[in-house]
């Protein structure tokens, strides 16, 4: 029953709105793929750049990065994305690729009763990102994206370009304050065919004396044309090699509000870092789990 209902909110808005030319699948991107609880605009944990391309820059230690990411939510609505991205650095541009992939499967065709008729209806898209990231002053970043998007549901099957471009602003005042700005998927069309997404983040150290040594605290804005909008309130902490993360998170999606808690743990070795999260879900649905892994090679 709850996967029927999860598919009744994803499928209706889409037939009932008249969205003819939409890509499908755009609801599958209002999680927070590849991220450790992290604000959107200011996710640097995997490295992907897939919420704000300044996020990907390289440091100056690293000429290559290779990040995978997952998440799922299996036991109620079978909701599954995976993210794989290769990047490197030159002439102090890292120039990067990435692939994300998120469905729902086990979606039944039915007629007039509760039944299944014929195979599975496919919902499902697909985001490859081509990335450029530099730092263009001592305490700004900037990063321009071209993102292909294609979206599959049922024997529907539509693909749009958007170019994306993003800014993280850091080490600002005695308390180390970060600003992340961003687009997703801007779309020179109508909002029919693609939604943007518009970014906003913020935080600052509460205390600690280094990076390593650490408690920050900050907020987080995404605002989604005509679909929703999500506010996150967080903070983290570090102590050398272990980091965590998390606070209340509130989304507002076709005119329903919900309330919810994220949480993430993560690992940082070396060049490696390893992060897992968890994410309540509204209605009683199953929990979202995401899991990243980067690696920095020299």
């Amino acid at each position: 029953m709850r996967r029927i209902v999860f598919a009744s909110m994803i499928l209706l808005p889409l037939g009932v709105r008249g969205q003819a030319s939409a890509i499908p699948g755009r609801d599958l991107l209002a999680f927070p793929i590849s991220l450790t609880a992290e604000a959107p605009a200011l996710g640097i944990q995997s490295g992907i750049g897939l919420w704000n391309p300044a996020t990907a820059l390289l440091g100056d230690s690293a000429r290559w990065r290779i990040s995978a990411a997952s998440m799922s939510a299996p036991a109620d609505i079978s909701l599954s994305a995976q993210v794989a991205a290769v990047a490197g650095k030159w002439r102090r541009t890292t120039f990067g690729l990435s692939v994300t992939y998120a469905q729902v499967g086990n979606l039944l065709r039915t007629d007039t009763d509760p039944q299944s008729v014929g195979g599975e209806i496919p919902y499902s898209t697909m985001v490859i990102s081509l990335l450029a990231a530099r730092r263009i002053a001592p305490h700004i970043i900037g990063g321009l994206a071209i993102r292909s998007r294609n979206g599959r549901i049922d024997n529907i099957s539509r693909t749009g370009v958007s170019v994306d471009a993003g800014i993280v602003a850091e080490h600002l005042t005695p308390i180390d304050v970060r600003v992340g700005l961003s687009t997703f998927l801007m779309h020179a069309g109508s909002t029919d065919r693609e939604r943007t997404s518009f970014l906003a983040a913020i935080e600052a150290r509460v205390a600690g004396s280094d990076s390593l040594h650490t408690v920050r605290a900050g907020y987080s804005l995404q605002d989604t044309q005509s679909l929703s909008t999500e506010q996150y309130l967080f903070a983290s902490a570090r102590w050398n090699i272990w980091e965590i993360r998390g606070g209340p998170v509130q989304t507002n999606i076709y005119g329903n509000s919900n309330r919810r808690v994220r949480f993430g743990i993560a690992v940082h070795y070396e060049g490696y870092a390893v992060g897992v999260a968890r994410e309540e879900s509204a209605n009683g649905l199953a929990p979202t789990y995401q899991f990243s892994l980067r690696t920095l090679l020299r």
